[in-house]
């Protein structure tokens, strides 16, 4: 069976930058953050996914 987690990075409302967020979230876990540039986001993303195997999805139409 697959794992569930995705990660998700979004823009923030007002454009402070971007939230990180592992849906669904882990019970045993909190591993949401928020980064103030799109790079940041993607490498604290990209290290959640190499730690955990679970796979991100970018919902800012930004590239990398």
């Amino acid at each position: 069976m697959a794992d569930p987690h995705v990660i998700v990075i979004r823009a923030e409302p007002f454009g402070a930058g971007f939230d990180i967020s592992v849906e669904p979230a882990p019970r045993w876990a909190n591993f949401n953050a928020e980064r103030p540039t799109h790079r940041a986001a993607t490498r604290y993303a990209d290290s959640l996914r190499t730690i955990h195997g679970w796979k991100v999805r970018d919902e800012t139409g930004e590239s990398a």
